[in-house]
C-alpha cells in the first residue's frame, strides 16, 4: 500500500483525511516539523505529503526546508484557501494547492493527478493566474496550435482566456463529456498537463 504522510495537529483535517484515504494508502500521521525531517532523512522513496498549512507557523519557511527532499511531492491545504497567497506559493515546488476539507472523492482524484505526474490547483486558483500570468490580448501562438482541429483551436483560445469546462459547454453547446476529450487532446499536443501550462504557452 502506498505511504503518504498527513502532516496536521488539527483533529478534524486529520479525521477528514484519514477516513478518504485509510482504504487506499497506507497514513502517516506527523505534527512537528522536525519529526518530519527526521521521517524523510531516514526514507528516501517517493512520497507525497499532505500539509495542512494552518499547522505550520511560517509556510514559506517550511517549504524551504523540504525543498531538498526531491523524492517529496507537497500538497499545501487551507480551511480558508485565498488565490493570491495561494499563487504566490506555486514558485515553491508546491505540485497542488486545496480546501483542507475537499470532498473524499476529489481528494483521491488531486492524488492520482499528482501520482500521474500532473498539478492540481482549484478552478478559481487556475483561473486567477491565467488571469493574472497571460494577457488575454496577446495571442502569440505557439507552434503547437498549427496541429489542432479547428475545434481544438477555439476551445485552447477559451482555456487562455480562464473559461472553466461549465463556460466551454455552454459556449460551445457541447457535452462534458466531448469538452474533457478535446481538452485531453490538446494536452497531448500541446505536451502539458494542465490549464495553467497551457495558458502559459501563450504568454
Amino acid at each position: 500500500m502506498k505511504k503518504i504522510i498527513l502532516f496536521t495537529n488539527m483533529s478534524s483535517i486529520q479525521k477528514h483525511w484519514q477516513s478518504a484515504l485509510d482504504t487506499n494508502y497506507n497514513t502517516i500521521l506527523i505534527d512537528k516539523l522536525k519529526d518530519l525531517i527526521e521521517y524523510l532523512d531516514t526514507n528516501d522513496n517517493s512520497i507525497i505529503i499532505l500539509l495542512d498549512e494552518m499547522s505550520t507557523s511560517n509556510i514559506e519557511n517550511t517549504l524551504s526546508k523540504l525543498k531538498s527532499y526531491s523524492f517529496v511531492k507537497i500538497l499545501i491545504f487551507n480551511a480558508v484557501p485565498d488565490v493570491h497567497h495561494a499563487s504566490t506559493l506555486l514558485d515553491k515546488g508546491i505540485k497542488g494547492y486545496e480546501n483542507s476539507f475537499i470532498h473524499k472523492d476529489n481528494l483521491l482524484k488531486m492524488l492520482i493527478s499528482i501520482e500521474n505526474g500532473n498539478s492540481w490547483l482549484f478552478p478559481q486558483l487556475t483561473n486567477y493566474i491565467i488571469n493574472k500570468y497571460v494577457q488575454n490580448n496577446s495571442k502569440n501562438e505557439p507552434e503547437f496550435v498549427k496541429s489542432l482541429t479547428e475545434k481544438e483551436k477555439n476551445i485552447t483560445f477559451m482555456i487562455a482566456d480562464g473559461l472553466s469546462n461549465k463556460e466551454i459547454i455552454q459556449k460551445e453547446k457541447i457535452a462534458l463529456s466531448t469538452v474533457k476529450g478535446h481538452i485531453s487532446h490538446i494536452f497531448e499536443k500541446a505536451g502539458v498537463s494542465d490549464r495553467v501550462s497551457l495558458a502559459l504557452k501563450f504568454k
